[in-house]
C-alpha cells in the first residue's frame, strides 16, 4: 500500500481544508509537510474559487506538535544557511501562509506546540476545541527561538503576554489560551467541527475582494514597518478599486432588497 500524502487537500464550495496527515506522529511538521503546504497555498492563490482556508491536523490529538525535537540535533546546516541569507524551512511557509490572499482559519483541533504553535499564529483566526493545549518549549530545550517567530507572536500578544508564553515555557489548556490571546474562539468539542466550518462558510460568502484587500491592508499595518508614500497609495488604492467593481454593485443592491448578496468576485 502507497503512504498517505503528507497533506490532505479537501474542498467544499468554496471553503478548502489543508489537513497535516501524520496523526501517529502527532502531526509534527517535516520538510515534507511545509513544501507540500507551500505548493497547495502557491496553487490555491490562483484560484478564485477557494475564498477561504482551513488548516488542520489529522485526528483530535494534535494541530501540530512542531518539529520533532530528535530533529533539533540536526539543525546546525539549516541554521548555517540562515546566517548566510537564506530563509529557513518553517519561515518559508509561515510567510506563505501570511501572504496568502484570502483568509485563513487554524482549526486547533488538539495540541499546538513549538512550530505547530507558530503556525496557528500565522493563520488569520484561531478556532480551539476545548482540548486543545498550546505552548513553546524553546527554553525548555536551551533553545533561543529564530527572531521573526518571537516578533510573529509580538505583534498578535504583545510583549508582556509573549514574554511570558516564552520564558515560562508552559503548557497553557484552551481557556488560558483564550484570556492570553493564542485564540479567537474556544469551543465544546462536540460542536467544534460545526463551528469552524459555519464559520468559513460566513467569511466565504464575503465579497472576495474585500476579502483579500483587507487582510492585505491589515497585515501590512500589523507588520510595523513605517510605509513609504507608493506604499501607502498602493494599500490606498484597494479602496478605490473596490467602488469598481461588480460586486459592490450587488452589495448595495442586496442591502436595498434586503436580501444575501451573491457575490462573484468580479
Amino acid at each position: 500500500m502507497p503512504d498517505e500524502p503528507v497533506l490532505l487537500v479537501k474542498r467544499e464550495g468554496h471553503v478548502v481544508t489543508l489537513c497535516i496527515n501524520l496523526p501517529s506522529k502527532r502531526n509534527f511538521l517535516t520538510l515534507e509537510c511545509l513544501k507540500a503546504i507551500e505548493e497547495a497555498l502557491a496553487g490555491l492563490t490562483e484560484d478564485p474559487a477557494a475564498r477561504v482556508l482551513v488548516l488542520r491536523g489529522a485526528g483530535d490529538r494534535a494541530f501540530s506538535s512542531g518539529y520533532n525535537i530528535e530533529a533539533l540535533r540536526h539543525v546546525e546546516q539549516d541554521l548555517t544557511s540562515a546566517d548566510a541569507g537564506e530563509t529557513l524551512p518553517l519561515e518559508k511557509t509561515l510567510q506563505a501562509i501570511e501572504q496568502f490572499p484570502r483568509p485563513v482559519i487554524a482549526m486547533l483541533n488538539g495540541d499546538a506546540f513549538g512550530g505547530g504553535c507558530e503556525l496557528a499564529m500565522a493563520c488569520d483566526i484561531r478556532i480551539a476545541a476545548a482540548r486543545a493545549r498550546m505552548g513553546m518549549p524553546p527554553a525548555r530545550l536551551g533553545l533561543v527561538y529564530p527572531y521573526p517567530g518571537y516578533r510573529r507572536f509580538a505583534a498578535v500578544l504583545g510583549l508582556a503576554r509573549t514574554l511570558e508564553l516564552f520564558l515560562t515555557a508552559d503548557t497553557f489548556d484552551s481557556r488560558a489560551c483564550l484570556q492570553m490571546g493564542l485564540v479567537h474562539h474556544v469551543v465544546p468539542d462536540e460542536v467544534f467541527e460545526t463551528f469552524t466550518y459555519d464559520l468559513a462558510r460566513r467569511i466565504a460568502r464575503n465579497a472576495p475582494f474585500s476579502l483579500a484587500g483587507t487582510k492585505r491592508v491589515l497585515r501590512t499595518i500589523a507588520g510595523g514597518a513605517t510605509l513609504g508614500h507608493a506604499e501607502e497609495r498602493a494599500l490606498q488604492s484597494l479602496f478605490h478599486a473596490s467602488l469598481k467593481r461588480r460586486d459592490i454593485a450587488e452589495g448595495i443592491a442586496a442591502f436595498a432588497e434586503k436580501r444575501a448578496p451573491v457575490f462573484t468576485g468580479e
